[in-house]
């Protein structure tokens, strides 16, 4: 029994010991930071701090691409185009303006005006029901910039994905049965003419 007692004594004082050598090194470790820091912060001052002034930054930037100020452009294709028809990228489109745009009472475009535009990318239908997709782009406005604008117009087909799946995994139960949903083509895309395209056009940017 004396020699437990001796066992816990001599653990306990063995604990005391290496607990007050943490204690120290932690003590040591902050005075050594606080006093890092104290050296450091004398230096701050010798620091070049970049002027960010607003005559300096309208002398890089004459122009604010954080502006929201915005004047949307209401257009519809003059014609109708489609995936199913022969179709090329970059062949070139018309769209008719449908009311008159002002800026700060600047008529900008009028009521009628035809605005050329681009066929930027053909995406056919695929298997399995991916639709068609047609990309529409590179809209020229007089005066205007197409940096100054939101353009991309995107027109997809119907998708036919979401119950060409769910068909396919019930037919799996017969054999080789689920595998003709593959076949199942998606839906062609198509500029109509009632189509609405909205564009905006960003005076404040360059």
């Amino acid at each position: 029994m004396n020699k437990i007692l001796l066992v816990i004594a001599v653990l306990f004082l063995c604990s005391q010991v290496v607990y007050s050598a943490q204690l120290d090194n932690s003590k040591n470790s902050k005075a050594n930071d606080a006093q890092m820091e104290v050296s450091t912060s004398g230096n701050n001052n010798d620091i070049a701090k970049p002027d960010l002034g607003v005559n300096s930054q309208s002398e890089v930037l004459p122009y604010d691409y954080s502006s929201v100020d915005c004047v949307p452009i209401k257009l519809s294709i003059t014609s109708e185009v489609s995936t199913k028809d022969d179709i090329l990228e970059g062949q070139k489109l018309e769209y008719r303006v449908l009311n008159d745009v002002y800026y700060k009472d600047k008529l900008i475009l009028k009521k009628g005006d035809i605005v050329p535009a681009t066929l930027e990318t053909i995406v056919t239908s695929g298997m399995n029901g991916f639709p068609a997709e047609i990309v529409v782009d590179d809209f020229q406005i007089p005066g205007v910039k197409n940096s100054q604008l939101l353009s991309v117009y995107i027109k997809k087909g119907q998708n036919r994905c979401f119950w060409v799946y769910p068909l396919k995994w019930a037919l799996t139960i017969i054999p080789f049965v689920g595998s003709l949903t593959n076949l199942i083509m998606g839906g062609h895309a198509k500029l109509k003419t009632r189509d609405v395209v909205t564009l905006y056009y960003f005076p404040d940017w360059k």
